[in-house]
């Protein structure tokens, strides 16, 4: 698997430690709701926000270029309407094997 099919695995099962593993010690999460760029502010976004709205993320297309990694993916919530999409593009910087950055585009 690759470290965003990994990403999205952990995001799925709501596996906070191993989602934490993929991100390097200094990487920075850009969201639309913020920048967060300490492993404890990462840790944080993911438990208060994405955690708690129980997002089911499946991979739409994905492309990988050197060190960096593209997903297109649609995501919903059970607390959410029926239906209802969010759509993202997500980019992941790596290094070493590790997620540096992620940017997060979405609609």
């Amino acid at each position: 698997m690759t470290v965003g099919e990994q990403y999205i695995d952990a995001v799925n099962r709501a596996d906070i430690d191993a989602l934490m593993g993929l991100f390097a010690p200094t990487a920075r999460l850009n969201h639309p709701a913020g920048t967060f760029d300490a492993p404890d502010a990462i840790r944080n976004f993911y438990e208060t926000v994405v955690f708690a709205g129980r997002a089911v993320t499946e991979i739409d297309a994905s492309f990988r270029a050197g060190d960096t990694e593209v997903l297109q993916i649609k995501a919903s919530s059970p607390l959410g309407e029926p239906g209802k999409y969010v759509y993202a593009a997500d980019v992941f910087t790596l290094r070493d094997g590790l997620i540096e950055r992620l940017d997060i585009y979405y609609r």
